[in-house]
């Protein structure tokens, strides 16, 4: 019993160990918000904020060039992501054949290092989420695929000059990092190597692509269902690590639960096209603040956020969808400690260790 209290009340807890500016908050609003504005008479406010919401934290601090690297990287990866979804969104089960195996390969190339890691779970990310878009909505895909590269790339470059600000404003002191220490990228290739040459080495892409299987198979027997909310979640929740009991999933389900009334509030409200941009920058300035802050009052923010990402102007956000995605989040989670059980009891080396 204490450890369940113990378990809850973490999954509570504020940090307060990364600092946010009013800049970065102010920017975050405005990535998703002027996209969702610009492509609102068009009725794909939803994907408007799709771009933004990819580049959101991926600009990394310092010097141009590595703004640029990190940003691109990020673009890029998008870029991919929502290319190889909008040409497999429309092929029915051999579509989703395919995005299980660009997961699998994602989740194996992420052992690379760990700018691969975020990498990787990004792609799979918007894999899933924009081939959602495609497999459940009637717009072109090569609008789909433009309206969420042209916000990706307008978030880039407010990202860069916002980090350009921030920077100016901290003044950081630049450490001098020596090379010798850093793995090279032979060495890197080499543990991976290594890595796939032991059964521990492929648990994560096992899990994720069973997991997401678990999930097609739930669609083929009950096909009403949102089969693409459920991966999702999977996506957000399976860890390179399994854990007997995330505190992530904990946080999920709870923030989940929340944002769920939150969205169907906003739905039914029947805001205008102005307000609900208002929202939505409402909704992204707070983001990265609550990102840094607590994982479960981001997931409350998130989820009104991406069912409005995932829907366009021939779908309506109803009581039966907000209960469907409410109950199709219980699923992955549940999905999730099985799968993480079962990996532990197979390969007791691999389990995350409990944070003190």
């Amino acid at each position: 019993m204490e450890k369940t209290f113990n378990h809850v009340a973490e999954a509570f807890r504020w940090s307060t160990e990364k600092e946010v500016t009013a800049i970065e908050i102010v920017v975050s609003a405005l990535a998703m918000a002027v996209p969702a504005l610009l492509v609102a008479k068009g009725h794909h406010m939803g994907l408007g904020l799709v771009g933004g919401m990819a580049m959101s934290g991926t600009v990394a601090h310092g010097k141009l060039r590595v703004q640029a690297g990190s940003a691109g990287a990020a673009f890029a990866t998008l870029a991919i992501a929502a290319g190889l979804a909008c040409l497999a969104g429309r092929l029915g089960m051999a579509g989703q054949a395919a995005m299980l195996l660009l997961a699998a390969i994602a989740g194996i190339v992420g052992g690379f290092d760990r700018a691969m890691v975020a990498a990787s779970m990004r792609f799979v990310f918007y894999l899933i989420m924009v081939g959602g878009i495609v497999a459940t909505t009637r717009a072109d895909p090569l609008l789909i695929f433009a309206v969420v590269m042209s916000g990706a790339l307008f978030a880039a470059i407010l990202h860069i000059s916002m980090s350009a600000v921030v920077d100016r404003i901290r003044k950081p002191e630049e450490k001098p990092v020596e090379a010798n220490r850093l793995p090279t990228a032979r060495q890197k290739f080499n543990r991976l190597k290594r890595s796939l040459g032991e059964w521990a080495g492929w648990q994560y892409p096992i899990r994720l692509v069973l997991s997401l299987g678990a999930v097609l198979l739930a669609h083929a027997l009950f096909p009403s269902h949102d089969v693409h909310w459920a991966a999702l979640t999977l996506v957000l929740l399976v860890e390179r690590r399994p854990e007997r009991m995330p505190r992530k999933t904990t946080q999920r389900v709870i923030g989940v639960i929340f944002g769920v009334c939150c969205a169907g509030l906003l739905s039914f409200l029947a805001l205008p096209a102005w307000a609900d941009v208002l929202s939505i920058a409402v909704l992204g300035g707070c983001r990265p603040f609550l990102q840094a802050r607590n994982y479960l009052a981001y997931s409350i923010v998130m989820t009104p956020l991406m069912m409005m990402a995932m829907g366009t102007a021939d779908q309506v956000l109803t009581a039966a969808t907000l209960w469907d995605r409410l109950y199709a989040t219980i699923f992955a989670a549940c999905l999730v400690l099985f799968v993480n059980r079962v990996a532990i009891f197979l390969w007791p080396e691999t389990e995350a260790p409990v944070a003190a």
